[in-house]
């Protein structure tokens, strides 16, 4: 054993990943329907390899933090700005609530129980999920701008973050799960029935579609066939005015004339004899030889190219409206997939309202979906490219921006690095989302950066305060614990309060904006499967885009001023 310890001593890499292999196969393991996630169990075992103290380069975590926050600022950008407008505003304030609620009763117990310097914001940061929070409190110590007690080094300091953030974040996961699914029933609401009620609603006033020729939408009997033109009427018009005419969601895709290919557009005239290639559900494709003429396979004009992409949207002309509304306008022989919203998956319907930032996966063939991109904004899987050139500036400028320091009265005020880096990435990516010509960096090569970033900065400071977690459990365990409860559930529930009572919001999108306020992915899920809906994921993403950067900044803020 002492061998094993000495060769990880000596290689900090093979050290590094070790834990984060040894994290994810932990964070894998399921309870019934709980499982730690790779965050939770990189600590973990860092935790437990640390207690034999080892040493990593404070580099390695700084880069990989670095990597992280500014990731995690490039994909809540959109929503960010996008939530200052007006429909967004009612959940921002929700979004307050919680976050504020979370500082003062951490600040106000941890000043009264007199708890180590450092645990404050490891219990906001556990208590609310909200990794980002935790490095920035540790910034803050490492940076100098936190007048320590004497007696207390840094590197204390920064354990007791690590230690306290490792022993609420559990709860803060699995009880505010357990809390939000019972919080709707204290209530008298049933989230399965309430999310029925507010796809009602929501789809009041949107023009509805006859389910089988909703042209707009992903039908599994979904088919191509050609057919030579012998019906009349349709010969002599150009296409575009006979696009009414066939049967609901019959997209005419390519058309051979003799020996010519031809790819139609609305001004293309349709002549007798015109081998026609049409899709849409099987069953309106079944009404070719009635509407247009007898069948004819032919594997030339069959010969279709289709692709899935994904478009952000970016325009103006699309945001606010229906899918409803986008199909008529512009889906003409597309048909959506799915539609993701900061990293989260919306249920699909007919009023599902579009906001900037979205991003649709859609398929079709490529001269339609090509069409669409340019009414959404723009197509984002054309290239895998990643642009290391704005990524590399906008971290410059993120660090650049945290080392400012303002003074207010004689007090300095500085961002850090954690709040410089987030902002930094926000406005990136709020500028790509307006001009799409630079930054480009494809969404899986984003959520990559943030993963790699986040477990190795998790990784190492689990590794550094190993030696600190039995001394931290017998002196405050119990207490940090508690306060991580109380950190986890009352914002929780005051938010709830707020958006019931105040803003007089569905209860399903309540609960959806709690998860976000409380930055907890895991809970929007176990929401999800109470509701038997996505329709929580609507009050999702806009504050959890102001949790992470408020609560982020208030890490910071904590430490300065207990």
């Amino acid at each position: 054993m002492s061998e094993i310890v000495d060769f990880l001593r000596q290689n900090e890499t093979v050290l590094l990943f070790l834990v984060i292999a040894l994290g994810y196969l932990l964070g894998r393991i399921k309870l019934g329907w709980f499982s730690l996630g790779t965050t939770a169990g990189a600590l973990i075992v860092g935790l437990v390899i640390g207690l034999v103290k080892f040493e990593v380069s404070p580099l390695v975590k700084s880069i990989g933090f670095g990597i992280f926050i500014y990731a995690v600022g490039l994909r809540v950008g959109p929503q960010f700005f996008d939530g200052m407008k007006k429909d967004g505003l009612k959940l921002i304030t929700l979004a307050l609530v919680a976050c504020l609620a979370g500082f003062g009763i951490t600040w106000v117990l941890a000043a009264w129980l007199e708890l180590a310097p450092g645990i404050a914001p490891g219990i906001i940061a556990g208590a609310m999920t909200n990794t980002p929070t935790l490095g920035a409190a540790e910034q803050a110590v490492t940076s100098g701008a936190v007048a320590l007690p004497a007696g207390v080094s840094p590197k204390a300091a920064v354990n007791s973050i690590t230690v306290a953030y490792a022993i609420t974040y559990l709860f803060g996961t699995v009880g505010l799960i357990i809390f939000l699914k019972v919080l709707p029933r204290l209530f008298g609401y049933n989230l399965a029935e309430e999310a029925k009620k507010l796809e009602a609603q929501m789809s009041q006033g949107v023009p509805q579609f006859d389910p089988d020729s909703d042209y707009f939408s992903e039908y599994h009997f979904w088919d191509v066939r050609a057919f030579e033109l012998t019906n009349d009427q349709l010969a002599g018009q150009p296409l575009g005015q006979l696009k009414e005419g066939l049967p609901g969601g019959l997209v005419v895709e390519r058309i051979k004339r003799g020996a010519e290919i031809i790819a139609p557009t609305d001004e293309t005239i349709l002549q007798p004899g015109d081998l026609v290639a049409v899709s849409g559900h099987i069953n309106q494709v079944a009404q070719g030889p009635r509407v247009i003429g007898p069948e004819r396979p032919d594997k030339e004009v069959l010969d279709l190219v289709g692709e899935d992409i994904e478009i952000l949207v970016t325009s103006k002309r699309a945001v606010r409206k229906t899918l409803t509304d986008l199909g008529r306008e512009a889906g003409y022989g597309c048909y959506v997939k799915g539609v993701i919203r900061s990293g989260v998956e919306q249920q699909v319907h007919e009023g599902l309202t579009l906001h900037k930032g979205d991003l649709l996966i859609v398929a079709g063939v490529r001269a339609h979906v090509d069409r669409l991109a340019k009414y959404l904004g723009y197509a984002v899987h054309r290239s895998a490219i990643t642009d290391l050139f704005t990524l590399s500036v906008g971290m410059v400028l993120g660090y650049l921006l945290g080392s400012v320091t303002v003074h207010v009265f004689g007090v300095p005020i500085t961002l850090g690095s954690a709040g410089g880096l987030l902002i930094s990435g926000i406005v990136i990516s709020f500028l790509r989302s307006r001009h799409p010509t630079f930054g480009n960096i494809p969404g899986g090569a984003r959520a990559v950066l943030e993963d790699i970033g986040l477990t190795i900065f998790i990784a190492v400071v689990g590794l550094s305060a190993g030696g600190s977690v039995v001394q931290v459990l017998k002196t405050s365990g119990p207490q940090v614990f508690l306060v991580g409860v109380a950190v986890t559930l009352v914002p929780a529930f005051l938010a709830f309060l707020w958006g019931n009572y105040v803003l007089k919001l569905n209860p399903v999108l309540t609960v959806g904006a709690c998860t976000g306020a409380i930055t907890s992915t895991a809970s929007l899920k176990a929401v999800n499967e109470e509701a038997m809906s996505s329709l929580p994921a609507l009050g999702y993403p806009v504050p959890y885009a102001i949790s992470t950067v408020v609560l982020t900044l208030m890490g910071y803020l904590i430490m300065l001023i207990l």
